[in-house]
């Protein structure tokens, strides 16, 4: 199969901390690739202020912006208001003019290792998402079980012959996929326009995203090579201020220094608190916050 182009695909609008996410995954990008080596590759920010992006003057990415606007964000929520609709709609509009290997990140991601297996898989039909969390049937956790029970009660609601109770669900900050599958954006805008309004919660649309990718084919996941720290809010402290710190450094300079934030560190700090504030500190409320970072003595250990 002849190899198409690569389209890497990010939403950034509205708060800086996003943006900040978003500049960072592409920084980690940056330290996995060196300059010329991310061949037949373009990667789309969709962003209400490209402006933000381009004042990194010497950044080598091949950097493309899709401006959207207040309005067109409010259209892409739908009738149903619906955040993680959007997210449907940029992949509905990206591929209206394009074929090849689709790759949707989340901003908050860091890239780990090289994505060339990914596209690669993807270009021969493979789909991505990136990583299964387990069978809403096991009801593992509480938002399973009531999805569970939503959909137990509705055993006529069936894609393809199989109770819509017994799907997985996979995390969708990561969606890959060749062009050739783009009628399941049609299937999955549907299941979520018509599921919403019945179960209003964040996971509808990645439930429908699990739902339609797994029905098309075995679904492979991306977390070997990309890692998705949904579950850390707190990291944007951090990188707002490395970001404010290191105002003014190359593309170069900020993508040597980037290694400085440890996400998987911050992560494990979060977990090891929670684990150990004990029952006073539980009752208490108390809430993990990153430390202060010096940065100028994290640079002398480069």
């Amino acid at each position: 199969m002849e190899h198409q182009t690569n389209y890497i695909v990010f939403q950034c609008y509205g708060n800086e901390s996003i943006f900040h996410e978003c500049a960072y995954a592409l920084l980690s990008l940056s330290r996995i690739y060196a300059p010329g080596e991310l061949k037949n590759t373009e990667i789309w920010i969709y962003t209400d202020n490209p402006g933000w992006f381009r004042s990194f003057k010497d950044c080598w990415l091949p950097l493309h912006y899709r401006k959207v606007d207040d309005n067109t964000i409010k259209q892409w929520k739908g009738d149903i208001n619906f955040v993680h609709r959007v997210k449907i709609e940029v992949l509905k509009d990206l591929v209206k003019d394009k074929t090849g290997n689709i790759l949707y990140l989340d901003c908050d991601i860091v890239i780990t290792h090289t994505i060339d297996q990914i596209f690669k898989n993807i270009n021969a039909g493979q789909l991505y998402m990136h990583v299964r969390e387990g069978l809403i049937s096991d009801r593992g956790n509480k938002i399973f079980e009531k999805l569970h029970s939503h959909y137990k009660a509705k055993p006529s609601l069936k894609i393809k012959d199989k109770p819509v109770h017994e799907f997985a669900m996979w995390n969708a900050g990561v969606l890959g996929f060749n062009t050739k599958y783009n009628y399941l954006l049609d299937d999955v805008l549907m299941f979520t326009d018509t599921e919403y309004p019945a179960f209003p919660k964040h996971v509808i649309e990645q439930f429908a995203f699990s739902i339609y990718f797994q029905q098309a084919g075995p679904v492979k996941a991306a977390a070997p090579y990309i890692f998705h720290y949904w579950n850390l809010k707190e990291a944007r402290t951090v990188l707002a201020s490395f970001f404010t710190h290191f105002k003014g450094s190359s593309w170069e300079e900020l993508t040597r220094y980037s290694s400085l934030v440890q996400i998987h560190a911050l992560m494990q700090d979060k977990v090891n608190f929670y684990r150990n504030r004990g029952l006073l500190g539980t009752i208490q409320g108390k809430k993990w916050l990153p430390e202060k970072t010096d940065w100028e003595a994290l640079v002398k250990q480069l």
